[in-house]
């Protein structure tokens, strides 16, 4: 007996007691009608593939839930601040996991969120920030996601995740002392200060200074934070207060 037998056997035997893949996707308006009814006020939104569709099939394509709880506690007293951010689904399905995460006054993590799409692009990213905009109420909010959500939230603050930067910038520049320095650049409470941070990084190479801006300061850096959020997490959308009832 061969090892792609038994996996075959096996995935067979799985579907005979549990069913199979095809068979939870067609329990998920049932799901989503049940979460509706269980949870008044929740967002539910399930899209199927139009190419399909006109196929005479009907082909899973995206999944939004927002709780009603979810949405009174972000309104009632949570910090107004949103991440996002989105990675791979691994089983057997593929796909993506888009999440929306706010943060409680005791700085841990608030669930908002979530979606599963098919892709990670501008178009299931603007689809997916659109449904919160509408969940959340955010009005105008006071390449790729940034550009979603300056048309959906135009009115929305950035903050760039400083550690993603240093990975991607760290892939070309690999030297500790520079390391070091992008952060004391980051940490700058004061225009003046970032600066001279920056010259020190610009005196052992100019195009490690130029690589490193080519990431707006305004949106990791300290020193031009607002004050409107007194916070140092580095999200991607800050919020202002009057957007949900702060």
């Amino acid at each position: 007996m061969t090892r792609s037998k038994l996996k075959r056997a096996k995935v067979m035997i799985l579907e005979k007691f549990d069913g199979s893949f095809k068979d939870e996707y067609n329990k998920l308006e049932a799901y989503g009608q049940e979460l509706r009814l269980s949870n008044p006020g929740s967002d539910v939104a399930i899209n199927i593939s139009k190419d399909a569709f006109e196929e005479g099939k009907r082909r899973f394509l995206r999944l939004y839930i927002c709780f009603q709880d979810l949405k009174l506690g972000f309104k009632s007293g949570l910090r107004p601040l949103i991440g996002l951010d989105g990675t791979f689904l691994k089983g057997k399905c593929k796909g993506q996991l888009l999440v929306a995460m706010g943060q409680d006054s005791m700085n841990q993590f608030y669930p908002l969120a979530w979606a599963v799409v098919d892709k990670e692009t501008s178009r299931t990213w603007s689809w997916f920030v659109d449904l919160l905009k509408r969940s959340l109420d955010l009005n105008n909010g006071a390449g790729g996601l940034l550009d979603v959500v300056s048309t959906v939230l135009p009115d929305a603050h950035h903050r760039y995740y400083a550690r993603h930067i240093e990975a991607n910038w760290f892939k070309k520049w690999r030297n500790g002392k520079m390391r070091k320095l992008m952060w004391w650049c980051a940490w700058s409470t004061h225009e003046e200060e970032f600066k001279d941070q920056l010259l020190k990084l610009g005196g052992m190479s100019q195009d490690v200074a130029r690589d490193l801006i080519n990431y707006p300061p305004k949106a990791w850096c300290r020193a031009y934070f607002d004050t409107q959020c007194k916070n140092l997490m580095w999200i991607t959308i800050l919020l202002s207060p009057s957007m949900h009832g702060f």
